[in-house]
């Protein structure tokens, strides 16, 4: 009898287990402007145009994933502004006006009026991903970029070309998507207060440090 019970249990924990896995969910992620510490104000309020960024990851269609704990289930993260691409060059824009810019998005394909920025910035998102792994008692939260940024000077036609990077990581007790928000938030605003950090603005441009 006790070994039916125990051959029961086994057949019962297996079911359940195997039950729980399969497809996962698609999950949108956004990010939360309130995570990112507050920039050093710039020197002077540039008017900054932001042309739409361009994703050149092998795959576009995911931002992210969450493993479950034992589970196969793996779900995909997605981002909330429609692409990548739409994702970072929002987040870029709000990043500049707290930074103390004037700042405006063009249209994907536009042409930048010249009289109508001192500045205009775009850039290629070369890695974009955050993912939560569940352990156990702990999930562990990573999230990376790697974007490259150019500025154009209007006054005299410069260019200025920058590679940054920005990652954090930490441990939850349980998987909870805005922390992972928070947490990709982080790695964007790193990434963008390096590209300010290396950077002066001089005579209504952005010049390299020296």
């Amino acid at each position: 009898m006790r070994h039916n019970a125990w051959s029961m249990a086994t057949v019962l924990l297996a079911l359940a287990v195997a039950g729980c896995g399969g497809p996962g969910q698609i999950l949108t992620m956004s990010y939360d402007m309130d995570a990112v510490p507050a920039p050093a104000r710039a020197q002077q309020a540039l008017r900054v145009t932001v042309v739409p960024f361009e994703d050149v990851r092998p795959d576009k269609t995911s931002i992210g994933r969450y493993q479950h704990y034992v589970e196969t289930t793996v779900d995909t993260l997605v981002p909330a502004q429609g692409s990548a691409a739409d994702q970072i060059t929002r987040f870029v824009a709000a990043y500049l006006r707290l930074a103390g810019f004037q700042v405006s998005l063009a249209k994907t394909g536009e042409t930048v009026p010249a009289d109508s920025a001192d500045v205009v910035l775009t850039g290629q998102i070369e890695s974009y991903w955050s993912e939560a792994v569940a352990r156990f008692f702990r999930t562990e939260l990573a999230s990376q970029n790697r974007l490259v940024i150019k500025v154009s000077n209007a006054a005299d036609a410069s260019m200025v070309r920058s590679t940054v990077t920005g990652s954090g990581s930490r441990t939850a007790v349980f998987f909870d998507l805005p922390d992972l928000e928070r947490l990709n938030s982080e790695a964007l605003g790193e990434s963008l207060s390096r590209l300010l950090a290396g950077v002066d603005v001089v005579n209504r441009t952005l010049k390299p440090k020296q």
